[in-house]
C-alpha cells in the first residue's frame, strides 16, 4: 500500500519537474520553435556583424527590416530558433521612403528612435549592430570603438561576443570588416587614419573567433568584406558628366571636363563621387540657386584612382585574412564580391541613381541609401551562404 509519505514524495517530485520545465521554457527561447533544428550543428546559431547582418536598410532599421536579414533567413533554412532584438516601428531611425526628399517611414512627426519592442528577449541570436567594425565585437569602450545608441539598445551594455556566448553557440556566422574601410569610401577621403591596417585587423578578427570557439561554437561561416567601391552610393565622375550632357542636372550644376571619360581627356572613369557629396551637397545647393561645379581632378571629396587602389588593397588584404582563418579553423567561407560584380555587370546595380524612380533609386539589389542590400539581395546572400555551409559541412540546408 502506498503510504501518505510516498504520495507526498511523488507529488513533490512531480511539482519539481514541472517547475524545472517551466523555468527552462522561460530561459530558453528555442523551446518556442515549432520545429527542431535540422542539424545538431545548428542547435544554437548566432550571427555577429554590422548593419547588413542587423537588417539595416534605406538608412534605417525596424522590426520589418530586421526580419528580412539574411541571418534570419539562414536560421529558417537551418530549422532552428533565432531571436532578434526587434525595434519598434517606425524604426531607429525610420528607413527612408524617398532619399531625394528625405521622407521616412512614419512621416515627419515620427520619433527619431522608437526603441526596443517589449518585453525584450533574455537572450538574442542576432547580435549584429549597425556601425560595428571588427573591434566593436570585442569592446564598446575602446577609444576607437564605434559604439552608438543601437549598441546599447541591441546589446544592453554587452559586446557582441558576450551576447553570443550567452546563447551557448554551436554555430556562428561572422560578417565583420566592412566598416573598417567603408567610412573612408563614403566620405570621399581615404587616409591611414580611417582605414584599419591589415595587421590590426587580423589581431582583432582572430580574437573574435577565438572567443566564439571558447564559448562553444563548433563551426561557422565567415563572410568576406564587400568591395566598398562597388556600392551604387558611389558613382563614376563620368556618369555625372553624361548626366549634364543629357540635361539631367540643373543649369546651376556644372560638371568640369575632368569628369569626362578618358576618350575625351578626362578621369571620370577612374574616379567615384559619393552620393552624399554629389547629391546631398552639390545638387542640393544647385537646386537652391547656388552655382556649383564638380571637379573630378581637384575636389577633395571625389575618390581618386589612387584612393580607389588603396581601398581595393585593404579589402583584398582583409579577405585574405578571413579566408585563411576559415581554412585554418575548418569553417566555411563566402565572398559576396563575385555575385555583386555579376549583378553590376548585368545592370542590376546602376552606375548612377535613377532620379526618375526615387522608390528604386539604386536598383533592385540595394536599398534607398545605396549602401545596404535590399531584401531581395538578402535572400540571394542567404542562399549562397547556405551553399557554402553545405559544401564545407556536408549539410543539406533547404532553400
Amino acid at each position: 500500500m502506498t503510504t501518505f509519505l510516498q504520495q507526498a514524495v511523488r507529488r513533490g517530485l512531480y511539482l519539481l519537474v514541472i517547475a524545472a520545465l517551466t523555468l527552462t521554457a522561460c530561459e530558453n527561447d528555442s523551446l518556442l520553435s515549432p520545429e527542431p533544428p535540422a542539424e545538431d550543428l545548428f542547435t544554437n546559431y548566432v550571427a555577429l556583424g554590422n548593419s547588413i547582418t542587423a537588417g539595416f536598410q534605406s538608412d534605417g532599421i525596424n522590426g520589418q527590416t530586421q526580419q528580412a536579414s539574411y541571418a534570419v533567413l539562414l536560421a529558417q533554412q537551418m530549422g532552428t530558433s533565432f531571436t532578434v532584438p526587434e525595434l519598434n516601428l517606425p524604426g531607429c531611425p525610420p528607413p527612408l521612403t524617398n532619399p531625394l526628399t528625405g521622407e521616412r517611414v512614419g512621416g515627419p512627426d515620427a520619433p527619431e528612435c522608437a526603441l526596443r519592442a517589449t518585453p525584450p528577449p533574455r537572450r538574442i541570436n542576432n547580435t549584429a549592430v549597425p556601425g560595428a567594425a571588427v573591434l566593436d565585437a570585442l569592446s564598446n569602450l575602446d577609444m576607437e570603438s564605434n559604439a552608438n545608441t543601437l549598441t546599447t539598445l541591441i546589446l544592453g551594455g554587452r559586446t557582441q561576443v558576450e551576447r553570443a556566448a550567452e546563447v551557448n553557440p554551436t554555430f556562428a556566422s561572422v560578417w565583420l570588416g566592412n566598416n573598417d574601410v567603408l567610412g573612408a569610401a563614403l566620405s570621399g577621403v581615404v587616409t591611414p587614419d580611417n582605414v584599419t591596417s591589415p595587421d590590426v585587423f587580423q589581431q582583432r578578427y582572430s580574437a573574435v573567433l577565438d572567443q566564439l570557439e571558447a564559448a562553444g561554437a563548433e563551426g561557422g561561416v565567415l563572410v568576406g568584406v564587400a568591395d566598398v567601391t562597388q556600392v551604387p552610393h558611389l558613382s563614376p565622375g563620368a556618369a555625372y558628366f553624361g548626366a549634364e550632357q543629357q540635361g539631367a542636372l540643373p543649369p546651376t550644376f556644372q560638371v568640369d571636363a575632368s569628369c569626362a571619360p578618358a576618350a575625351l581627356g578626362g578621369v571620370g572613369e577612374e574616379t567615384l563621387v559619393p552620393f552624399g557629396y554629389g547629391f546631398g551637397e552639390l545638387l542640393t545647393a544647385a537646386q537652391g540657386g547656388t552655382e556649383v561645379t564638380l571637379n573630378c581632378g581637384a575636389d577633395a571629396r571625389v575618390l581618386s584612382a589612387e584612393e580607389l587602389t588603396s581601398l581595393g588593397t585593404a579589402v583584398a588584404s582583409y579577405n585574405a585574412i578571413i579566408e585563411e582563418e576559415a581554412t585554418t579553423r575548418g569553417w566555411a567561407y563566402y565572398s559576396p564580391n563575385p555575385t555583386f560584380a555579376q549583378l553590376r555587370a548585368a545592370g542590376d546595380i546602376p552606375l548612377f541613381p535613377d532620379v526618375q524612380n526615387p522608390t528604386a533609386l539604386f536598383g533592385p539589389i540595394f536599398s534607398l541609401d545605396g549602401v545596404h542590400p535590399s531584401s531581395t539581395a538578402h535572400e540571394l546572400v542567404a542562399e549562397e551562404i547556405a551553399d557554402a555551409i553545405d559544401a564545407t559541412y556536408g549539410t543539406s540546408l533547404s532553400p
